[in-house]
């Protein structure tokens, strides 16, 4: 199972199931578009809610995974060589 504690973020937002894909989001045209085509591709992940009316994206803890400050960001923790991959924007991920 990958170690994803080497993450700031999840420290705010733990994951309940580490193996899946970590998807930081909130229900926005950006956002969805990545939550859309996990589901169609059938990738399980495991959604955590990144409220950006409270400037979540600017603590420090989101801000170690995607330094935009913007929304959605993942975590596959089965990326390159079997190590965690962060990626953020929508159009890269």
């Amino acid at each position: 199972m990958a170690d994803l504690s080497t993450f700031p973020i999840t420290r705010r937002w733990p994951a309940a199931h580490p193996d899946r894909l970590q998807l930081y989001s909130l229900n926005t045209p950006n956002g969805v578009k990545v939550s859309i085509m996990l589901e169609e591709i059938g990738l399980p992940y495991e959604a955590h809610l990144i409220d950006i009316t409270k400037n979540e994206t600017w603590i420090p803890e989101y801000l170690s995974l995607n330094p935009n400050g913007k929304i959605p960001a993942i975590i596959d923790p089965d990326g390159p060589g079997g190590q965690p991959l962060a990626l953020f924007e929508s159009g890269a991920i």
